[in-house]
């Protein structure tokens, strides 16, 4: 096994987030020859080379992996915390197995923009999803933190290309 621990160091409450925790763990070794491959494999990763980090999104929970450590916030309680300790760790082993099919990627990638996702949407301003507008669907779908499959009225005739198009682009985004 590659990264044989992940073991947590600090947990307290989330600055950004009064009703989630954040927390840093560390790893049992440097993974940094890891990230550009888990940059390649996953389409919502941003790699900063020169940082030396790789971030991404599950959900509403933010997850940095630094070459030594790891930091993430808006994580429910300590359960959810070792969850995602667990699947970071899986990742980097998956990674590292998996790395001879995998075309690393050094670069930073380039973000789709809610304007991308806004214009396939059905710009009803219905609320019907929770949020006050499609704009704000279309930022928080980005982020993880909203799912496509609650703006209904992309499921209902007359929107089905909408929809099309709309699974293409996240498609690119990796949520497909």
């Amino acid at each position: 096994m590659y990264l044989e621990e992940v073991k947590m160091t600090r947990i307290q409450p989330c600055t950004a987030d009064a009703g989630r925790m954040k927390f840093k763990a560390k790893f049992s070794r440097d993974v940094s020859e890891i990230l550009p491959y888990i940059n390649g494999r996953m389409q919502t990763a941003i790699y900063h080379k020169a940082a030396g980090t790789l971030t991404f999104h599950k959900e509403f929970r933010m997850i940095t992996i630094y070459p030594e450590k790891l930091a993430v916030s808006k994580v429910i309680n300590e359960t959810d915390a070792f969850e995602v300790m667990g699947l970071v760790q899986n990742l980097i082993n998956d990674t590292y197995d998996n790395r001879e099919n995998i075309e690393p990627l050094y670069e930073m990638r380039e973000r789709i923009s809610p304007i991308q996702v806004y214009k396939n949407l059905p710009k009803l301003n219905c609320r019907r999803c929770g949020e006050t507008a499609c704009m704000a669907f279309a930022s928080k779908l980005i982020s993880g933190a909203q799912n496509i499959k609650n703006c209904r009225p992309l499921y209902e005739e007359g929107y089905k290309g909408n929809l099309v198009k709309l699974e293409d682009v996240l498609q690119i985004l990796g949520y497909a």
